[in-house]
């Protein structure tokens, strides 16, 4: 009887090395199906793979949603496309189960797949994107997926404000704000879209978005929440600047900065210090916000700011930081349009003759030019600006006259710059 039983458990030792050799050949046949493009066959040496080894290797998943994807985006009955879909839908589910690691985020990716292929309800969608957002927020990367979420949330609000209130609404915009402003600085490659989703999420709250509303919101959470960083700064991106003189703002302002320094909690704290009129305090925090960023283009946005704003009467000031600006950003051509009007607002106050006032309203013209080539787009901007300075400058018999060509005329005043006119022809 012992020989009997060990003769069976030697032969079910071989059915299962069988079975698996079988779904080695299997996965070898429908992998070079795939090489040759032969979808249709593919699947169904695939599916044998699925259905009897579902643990042989994480490509069974990657690559069964490859074929999967080619059988919906190719197929033209409704109704088999819908069936692919599901498929698709149960295969990210098989995978979540033998592979929980490598797809923390499938109900967020099963979602989009029934958004992009225009299935499933709103509720359904929904369900998923919430369940994920809950368990796994970090593993949202997708600006779509997060405004798909946000939109489906801000719909549960307007459809019925006993499930959603205008509270637990202005929660989940400043959560989903929040993110998107962290993977802003994480996927620095992908800051369009973040922001386009950031835009596209204000604008659906934005009538929501009062002074008034927004003040009893934030009184009511800003004791419990007053050393957390992220609430805090999240808070100041919503209560919108066209807030920033009441009380609230300052304090939330002010709490941020000391909680964690920032660009952003620095820009913040000269947003409200700007705001009280204490110019000089604002002008620091702006400039610290502007040392402590890191991506060169927006550290040319504080610099640019600055210069048109609180640092617009100390012109030598002005001038040095639109340079830096244009030169962090090469395509920021309104930095030297607004150099070219530095140039000729300051003609009566800084030439000393006719000549030297003439040929700083020629530099202005000149520094337009410089606006154009970064930015193609100013031309019609520059040009219009350029018609009332070339009326001021001196003409082409002057310049003959008064012996000009080829020669250097250095400008000084906070200006500090010199001209060459052109030689004679």
């Amino acid at each position: 009887m012992k020989a009997l039983f060990s003769f069976v458990g030697v032969l079910l030792v071989f059915q299962l090395q069988a079975q698996k050799v079988d779904c080695s050949l299997k996965v070898k046949e429908y992998q070079s199906l795939i090489h040759e493009s032969k979808w249709n066959e593919a699947y169904t040496a695939w599916n044998v793979v699925r259905n009897n080894c579902p643990k042989e290797n994480e490509s069974l998943y990657t690559e069964g949603l490859q074929i999967l994807n080619y059988k919906i985006d190719n197929e033209s009955n409704p109704e088999a496309k819908e069936l692919a879909v599901r498929d698709a839908l149960k295969l990210y589910d098989q995978y979540a189960i033998n592979y929980p690691l490598a797809i923390p985020n499938y109900q967020a990716l099963k979602a989009m797949l029934l958004v992009s292929n225009k299935m499933g309800t709103p509720e359904e969608i929904f369900s998923l994107l919430d369940s994920c957002w809950i368990k796994n927020t970090t593993t949202i990367t997708d600006a779509l997926t997060i405004y798909t979420y946000f939109n489906l949330y801000y719909q549960k609000y307007n459809t019925d404000s006993k499930v959603v209130n205008a509270a637990m609404l202005l929660d989940k915009y400043m959560h989903i704000t929040l993110v998107l402003n962290t993977l802003e600085t994480t996927n620095p490659v992908q800051i369009n879209e973040y922001e386009a989703a950031e835009r596209n999420c204000h604008n659906l709250v934005k009538e929501l978005l009062t002074c008034d509303f927004l003040s009893e919101y934030f009184e009511k959470n800003f004791a419990e929440q007053k050393e957390n960083a992220d609430w805090l700064s999240s808070a100041l991106s919503t209560f919108t600047v066209k807030c920033g003189g009441l009380p609230l703002y300052y304090a939330l302002a002010e709490a941020n900065y000391k909680a964690k320094r920032t660009t952003k909690s620095a820009y913040y704290f000269g947003i409200a210090n700007t705001k009280i009129r204490k110019f000089d305090e604002a002008i620091q925090y702006f400039i610290e916000a502007e040392e402590l960023e890191t991506n060169p283009f927006e550290k040319a946005k504080l610099d640019y700011s600055l210069a048109s704003g609180l640092l617009s009467s100390d012109k030598s000031k002005a001038k040095a930081l639109v340079i830096k600006a244009a030169t962090l950003d090469p395509k920021m051509g309104k930095a030297y349009i607004y150099l070219a009007e530095l140039y000729a607002n300051s003609a009566e106050e800084c030439g000393t003759n006719d000549i030297e006032k003439k040929t700083i309203y020629y530099l202005a013209a000149e520094t337009l030019k410089k606006a154009v080539t970064m930015e193609p787009r100013l031309k019609i901007t520059a040009e219009k600006m350029a018609e009332k300075y070339t009326a001021k400058i001196l003409t082409e018999k002057e310049i003959i006259s008064k012996k000009l060509n080829g020669k250097t005329i250095k400008i000084g005043c906070w200006i500090n710059d010199s001209i060459t006119f052109p030689a004679k022809k």
